[in-house]
């Protein structure tokens, strides 16, 4: 699974000393901090990948070889991605008064974790010093976006995309209203 740690493992036997190879999609396997291959003393080769990603997926080769032959292996490993969901969407309307701050607030799950694009009257909004988008840290699924000091100009249907490599949501429209401050 997309971002999870994953092993593939192949038991070799034979006289004499094994030399055991690892190809990706017919290349030698690079090793470095990601891509460990660890041998056992009953004659097993692992090859531990960390913190899964796309590229990853592809066909895997084991190859050994003592003095009488070579022997070989494979599998084809394959990426599962869950796809994104809504979990809490907008509200339909909002109504804030003017100079307060506007929030909306959605929550979405996926992995890999899904990215997010707000918009405004189906035009893409672009965060600076008065919109502000945060995303979700850790094992947290909530991604907000606030206009400091709203204004009547900022009213209007506001929603978001939601896309991750498993395809892509529009979620709930919001029409907002700005309102004067009382006399």
């Amino acid at each position: 699974m997309f971002g999870k740690d994953t092993q593939i493992s192949w038991q070799f036997s034979g006289i004499g000393e094994l030399r055991v190879t690892w190809f990706f999609d017919g290349q030698p396997l690079p090793t470095d901090n990601r891509l460990q291959v660890t041998e056992t003393d009953d004659g097993a080769s692992i090859l531990t990948i960390r913190q899964v990603e796309l590229g990853d997926q592809g066909i895997y080769t084991t190859r050994t070889t003592n003095a009488f032959g070579a022997a070989e292996a494979q599998t084809t490993l394959k990426i599962d991605c869950i796809k994104h969901v809504i979990n809490a969407n907008l509200n339909s309307a909002l109504e804030v008064t003017k100079g307060e701050i506007m929030a909306l607030k959605i929550v979405a799950s996926g992995t890999p974790k899904p990215d997010i694009v707000w918009m405004k009257d189906d035009n893409e909004l672009t965060p600076n010093d008065r919109i502000q988008v945060t995303t979700p840290n850790g094992n947290d699924d909530k991604y907000t976006m606030a206009i400091l000091n709203a204004q009547p100009g900022d009213q209007g249907e506001y929603s978001a995309k939601i896309s991750n490599v498993g395809g892509s949501l529009q979620s709930n429209k919001c029409k907002v209203t700005v309102s004067s401050t009382s006399p």
